[in-house]
This record gives structure tokens, C-alpha cells and sequence, in this order.
């Protein structure tokens, strides 16, 4: 495939942006949206310079887009100002959330999630407002490098090593079965924040909830999900 520089770089600029609203929920302080813009961009000009063009533009795209969310994942990685210790409170809720699952309990209240981390409800609930960046790039690492396997289909299957597309397709159904247990209201944040393109403050207004609130929502829904693909993995 052929490709045409500035013909893909302007067509590629508003899926970076809708990306960047994806990936950052909150802008890490000193760094406006456009910065990270700009990054996906870079990203996006290395797809295309290391492009075979031999291969297919379906191809392409899944790579491109491989290639952009890894560039701003990483600027989001080197900007994360989530301090030591409060990563080490992250890991305490993560092993709560799985110690719960191992006991077939999938939706603890935050009460009892918090209490089971050694942490009091403020304190849980500001972790869980303030990591939500953090947070997505632990779920990264747990499930692969696209973006939320059950709302995508996995492209070019033709062309991938078959070890890989199996592991990607029980990953897959993974996420899927994760997401049936998960409550109505994290369901419902998930659906408008992935299918719908909402970011954190319109989704606070379509469900008349905080912006904090819709935060701590979405981060315990990614952190369950991370954990039950793990179980599962």
C-alpha cells in the first residue's frame, strides 16, 4: 500500500485527538490537550516511515494506531505524578479486589474494599478520583496494547501469528464476561466513555454525578476488569 504523507497525517489528526481524550483523563500539571496531540502525532509519523508497504491499509491502521497510543502512553508514563506511595495503596486495592474475586465476590462495596486495603472511605475515594491515568496504563499492561479489546474487532487476523490471535480472542471474551458482573453504574461509565467518545465531565452531566465521582467509578471498573483478566489469564 502506497501512502500519502499528508493526505494520512490530515486524516489521522481528529483520531488522535478523540484518543487523547480517551487516554488522558486528566491533563498531569504544565501539559495542555495539544501536547499530547502533537505526541500521537510523532507517533503516527514513525508508523508511517517504518511502514511496509506491502502490506494492507486495514493493516496499517491497527498498526498506526499501535504506534500513537504507545507515544502517548508513554508521555502520560513520564509525566505520572502519582506519588510511591500512593501506587503502593493502588496495589493494596488491586490484591483486595482480588482477594474478594477468589471468594467469588466481584462487587465489594467501597466500604468494604477500603476497610480490606487499610485505607479509610476519603481516603479511598480520593485514590480512586486521582489515579485514573494511572490506572489505565496498569490495564494496558494487564490485557495488551489496544485499546479495550471488547469494543474493537481484532484486525487483519489473517496476517498475525495464530498463537496471538487466540490469546487476543480469550482476552477478549475475558473483558467480556468481566463487564457482565460489573454494576449498572461502572457498566454505564465504561459504555459512554468507550462507545460514546464522552469524556469525564460529560459523562458526569449525562449521569448527574460529579467529575470526581465519575473518576472513582470508571478507575474501581478498569481495576476489576484488570484483576479478572489476570484470574483469568
Amino acid at each position: 500500500m502506497k501512502i500519502d504523507r499528508d493526505e494520512i497525517v490530515e486524516a489521522y489528526y481528529p483520531t488522535i485527538r478523540r484518543m487523547v481524550k480517551k487516554l488522558v483523563v486528566k491533563l498531569p500539571e504544565g501539559f495542555d490537550e495539544e501536547d499530547f496531540v502533537q505526541v500521537g502525532m510523532v507517533g503516527l509519523l514513525k508508523a508511517i516511515d517504518n511502514w511496509d508497504t506491502t502490506r494492507s491499509i486495514g493493516e496499517f491502521k491497527s498498526y498506526a494506531n499501535t504506534k500513537i497510543r504507545g507515544a502517548i502512553l508513554d508521555k502520560i508514563r513520564s509525566a505520572d505524578k502519582v506519588s510511591r506511595y500512593a501506587r503502593d495503596k493502588l496495589k493494596r486495592v488491586s490484591r483486595s479486589y482480588r482477594s474478594f474475586m477468589d471468594n467469588g465476590v466481584f462487587n465489594p462495596t467501597d466500604e468494604e474494599l477500603a476497610q480490606a486495603a487499610n485505607l479509610d472511605i476519603e481516603e479511598f475515594n480520593k485514590l480512586m478520583s486521582d489515579s485514573s491515568n494511572h490506572t489505565i496504563l496498569s490495564l494496558d499492561e494487564a490485557i495488551s496494547d489496544s485499546d479495550m479489546l471488547v469494543i474493537e474487532s481484532i484486525e487483519s487476523k489473517d496476517s498475525e501469528n495464530p498463537l496471538e490471535v487466540v490469546e487476543k480472542q480469550e482476552k477478549e471474551e475475558l473483558i467480556k464476561e468481566g463487564l457482565k458482573k460489573l454494576t449498572d453504574i461502572e457498566l454505564t461509565v465504561l459504555s459512554l466513555y468507550y462507545y460514546e467518545d464522552l469524556n469525564m465531565k460529560e459523562i458526569a452531566s449525562v449521569i448527574d454525578k460529579t467529575e470526581s465521582r465519575v473518576s472513582q467509578i470508571k478507575t474501581k471498573a478498569l481495576i476489576k476488569l484488570r484483576e479478572f483478566v489476570k484470574v483469568g489469564a
